[in-house]
């Protein structure tokens, strides 16, 4: 088998290296036109339909492995990447940092090669130069637009909380090395659970929070977003968060375990304050990057409730989810980058009227919205209904009412963007929009509109995926 578990992530630096080439080969060193966008966005979707024809399992050593359930969510990965590099031309243009493009495409790859790796890594230093891989190039990619106040402070904050997760995660690491001599999973799962044991599983985990947002370890999040450019934020918001998440469920699955040294019970703490304070504080943002920063926290909250469920069947469920929140909030931030792409703040007061500015970039945004909310039947809907149901078989009945109940809150804040958008009396100029971040836009609002009359074949594929996580037969 050998390389071909890992054929996917070098394609993609094939990718990044052509366009590397592109760019030296470009008058003056610099790319002018748009090769590098061509060049990323066709690669990148040959290797989406590509993955359909990998086969799976394959593995590079006992560190590297390539099962269904890492394919399922490297299409989400492809996916997140292709949305993002469409919206980055349009919008580094009109904002002049066209000049930087190569740049910020071959960064934005490089990240998604370590996030796929990330899903794959069944070894705990494997794991870590993944998560490196995934975050250096987005440190970069936050303060893009460097002419910008807000965006070094953005960066360091990011970077910093980065920094603080890495060594967190390596110390936990540390621990279960001392304590079992290996660094490859199978063989610390086949090892006596002790104190020390738990300790680097709890630590391990707390550098796991930083990475996805989980609170208190999500400070960093509305601030980084306000400052990253819209694109890179549509990325930064799915991508590195459904690799952590899924490397999270086979960590758990086949290391520690759910009920294994004392995980569960503290899943379902953080599920529901992640939740509660992700709801809460949305409710008071004006800025809409901020409002959809707050949301996602809480959105990761839903997905703990999942993981907290432990069971093959709640890792599926969760992969779906992943697929209707990339399709809802890469498009609610595309749509934020339309808008700061034609000359508007990306405030609730940018938004308003614009179903008469441009009625579709108002009629996806509604879609993206009422997905998110998990308003009948929209893809998030069948998420957040699947994730509930999964935890509800698991016996967490309170955590499920807890979240019905914040999700009845999140209506106020996804439906008062709305409201701007349809209601408001004031008014503003067209808002221009460049023709592939409209159809990227509109594809995202489709695939969540159809994908809601029809989610069954989307379960079923996610199920099948999740099925074929290994957990040890020692257990």
């Amino acid at each position: 088998m050998g390389f071909q578990a890992a054929a996917l992530e070098i394609l993609v630096l094939a990718v990044a290296g052509l366009v590397l080439l592109w760019d030296l080969a470009s008058p003056g060193g610099r790319a002018r036109g748009n090769g590098p966008y061509v060049l990323a966005c066709v690669g990148l979707g040959a290797l989406f339909v590509a993955s359909f024809f990998v086969t799976a399992p394959a593995s590079l050593t006992d560190a590297f492995v390539l099962d269904g359930f890492a394919l399922y969510v490297k299409r989400i990965l492809l996916a997140s990447a292709l949305l993002a590099i469409v919206g980055m031309g349009p919008y580094l243009k009109a904002r002049g940092s066209g000049g930087r493009s190569a740049e910020a495409i071959v960064l934005l790859l490089f990240s998604t090669v370590g996030a796929m790796a990330l899903v794959s890594a069944r070894e705990l230093l494997t794991l870590f130069v993944a998560f490196e891989l995934v975050s250096l190039p987005l440190y970069v990619l936050t303060a893009l637009e460097k002419e910008r106040r807000s965006s070094p402070e953005g960066a360091l904050k990011v970077f910093l909380f980065g920094s603080v997760s890495s060594a967190i995660l390596l110390l936990g690491i540390g621990f279960l090395f001392a304590a079992t001599g290996t660094t490859f999973w199978m063989q610390v799962a086949a090892w006596p659970h002790d104190r020390l044991v738990g300790l680097g599983a709890a630590l391990v985990l707390v550098g796991f929070g930083f990475k996805i947002a989980i609170f208190p370890f999500s400070l960093w999040v509305p601030d980084t977003y306000q400052a990253a450019p819209a694109p890179v934020v549509a990325f930064l918001s799915v991508a590195p968060k459904a690799a952590a998440v899924a490397a999270l469920f086979r960590l758990v699955f086949e290391l520690f375990g759910p009920a294994g040294v004392g995980i569960k019970s503290w899943l379902v703490l953080l599920s529901a304050i992640t939740m509660t304070v992700g709801n809460l504080l949305a409710l008071r943002q004006q800025d809409l990057k901020r409002l959809l920063a707050f949301s996602g926290i809480a959105q990761i909250g839903y997905v703990l409730a999942a993981l907290a469920a432990g069971t093959p069947m709640a890792a599926g469920l969760a992969l779906f989810y992943f697929v209707a929140y990339l399709v809802s909030n890469a498009g609610a931030f595309l749509v934020v980058a339309a808008l700061e792409t034609a000359g508007e703040a990306p405030t609730l007061h940018g938004a308003r009227r614009l179903v008469r500015r441009s009625p579709a970039l108002a009629a996806s945004m509604l879609v993206f919205l009422l997905s998110l909310g998990g308003i009948p039947f929209v893809l998030g809907f069948w998420g957040k209904m699947y994730v509930f149901l999964a935890a509800a078989q698991a016996g967490l009945y309170g955590l499920v009412f807890l979240g019905a109940v914040l999700a009845v809150v999140a209506l106020f804040y996804y439906l008062s963007v709305a409201r701007l958008m349809f209601m408001s009396t004031d008014d503003g100029p067209d808002v221009p929009v460049a023709a592939p971040l409209l159809a990227a836009i509109v594809v995202c609002a489709l695939v969540a509109g159809i994908g809601g009359l029809l989610p069954q074949r989307l379960v079923n594929s996610a199920l099948s995926a999740a099925e074929t996580i290994t957990v040890p037969s020692s257990r």
